[in-house]
């Protein structure tokens, strides 16, 4: 992916932002084309830009689709999708990245940011702007427990594989209290209407609420 140029795509219902993506994003050595746009996300899967490496999405595109139902779908044609949108709303940021978007950038964001996003997601890597990492970290909707450091750290160990012994050792805390600490983050999420009863759960969750990056 560094050698050779990243395809992109653009999902908007601004015709004036289809109309100078490509002028924004490409550019002399910045590695990245715009193949295709569309105002929709079915219309952009019916044409070539189902074969792009990383596509931007627009949020609101107005056509009575969710932003989750429309990340979705580009993830099932097997698409990076970096989320293009001018709201930093946090309840909007975890909406993105739960559906599966590895990347979140604002369109008020500096042209070499965008690009940098866009060469981040098309590694496979999770991007989120310093701007909206606070965001997201601060963030106290309702269904996003708040956690202590100690509860964040045991979470990030044991949810990414780590048996509890090592988790332990790792914490420099006997087994007991790493079980503890785990049990309280399960007991959090139930509370907040997000179950995790597994390991995979809990995955999924530090996922999507910023704990950890995303898988590629």
């Amino acid at each position: 992916m560094t050698a050779a140029a990243i395809d992109v795509a653009a999902v908007d219902d601004h015709p004036i932002i289809l109309d100078s993506i490509a002028g924004w994003v490409s550019g002399p050595d910045s590695g990245i084309r715009v193949v295709a746009t569309a105002a929709t996300v079915d219309g952009l899967l019916a044409g070539p830009g189902r074969h792009a490496h990383v596509v931007l999405l627009d949020l609101d595109l107005g056509d009575g689709t969710t932003a989750e139902r429309n990340v979705a779908a580009l993830r099932a044609a097997g698409l990076a999708v970096l989320v293009l949108a001018a709201s930093d709303n946090p309840i909007s940021v975890r909406h993105a990245i739960r559906a599966g978007a590895l990347g979140y950038v604002l369109k008020s964001e500096e042209t070499s940011e965008v690009r940098a996003a866009i060469k981040t997601v098309a590694a496979g890597k999770d991007w989120i702007s310093p701007r909206l990492a606070y965001i997201f970290a601060t963030d106290d909707a309702p269904d996003r427990p708040v956690l202590s450091a100690q509860e964040t750290r045991a979470l990030q160990l044991y949810a990414t594989g780590m048996a509890m012994k090592s988790v332990a050792r790792r914490m420099c805390i006997s087994e007991e209290t790493a079980k503890q600490y785990v049990g309280r983050v399960r007991e959090k999420y139930a509370r907040a209407g997000r179950a995790a009863p597994t390991k995979l759960d809990l995955y999924y969750r530090a996922v999507e609420d910023g704990h950890l990056p995303p898988h590629p």
